[in-house]
């Protein structure tokens, strides 16, 4: 309450490579969410990130100029009927991994998604840390082609977003350009058989 919050170290280290215990804890973690009840907390925030997830999944409308616009408008698709739950949407970086112990989730990014999102963000957002998408890791992911182009909007409309919010220009539209040639490559893989 009151801008407080609480939490407890938990032993292990953020390991953004390792996709698979990633999606593991997170499969984990989503399930331990799956029958919380539904929080009109979770659409109402209006920061950048929640703007740029509304605008990803088509629930909002955005004007931010080249070459956002286009780039969100190339990887446009219509969301999969999905069941939508808690989901933590930021997985990449916030997931704690250590030998001994199960996956910790750290700052949680709660939003009222389908688990299948988050895991797609997860798979945007090997971009970062490699150069061939990974994709085994998402086998189980419903809808992935989907996921992954609202994923890589998601990115795309953040970078609109926080350059509103003054982040530079140009760190802002190279981000967006990396994004979105990442998912090229990513849904080039998955159309591969």
């Amino acid at each position: 309450m009151d801008g407080w919050t609480a939490w407890r170290w938990i032993k292990g280290e953020t390991q953004p490579t390792h996709t698979a215990q990633t999606l593991r804890g997170a499969r984990a973690y989503h399930a331990l969410l799956r029958d919380l009840p539904y929080d009109p907390a979770l659409v109402g925030r209006d920061d950048p990130w929640a703007r740029a997830d509304r605008v990803a999944w088509g629930e909002g409308q955005a004007a931010y100029g080249a070459p956002f616009d286009g780039q969100l408008e190339r990887l446009h698709v219509t969301p999969p009927a999905l069941d939508r739950q808690r989901v933590h949407a930021d997985l990449t970086g916030n997931v704690v991994l250590v030998d001994d112990l199960p996956s910790g989730i750290i700052d949680p990014t709660l939003y009222w998604r389908p688990p299948a999102f988050a895991e797609a963000i997860v798979l945007v957002d090997q971009g970062w840390f490699t150069d061939v998408p990974d994709i085994a890791p998402f086998a189980a992911t419903p809808a992935l082609p989907a996921m992954v182009r609202i994923a890589a909007r998601r990115r795309i409309a953040e970078q609109a977003e926080q350059m509103r919010a003054g982040k530079d220009r140009d760190i802002s539209v190279e981000t967006s350009h990396r994004v979105a040639r990442w998912s090229d490559r990513v849904l080039s893989q998955l159309a591969t058989p």
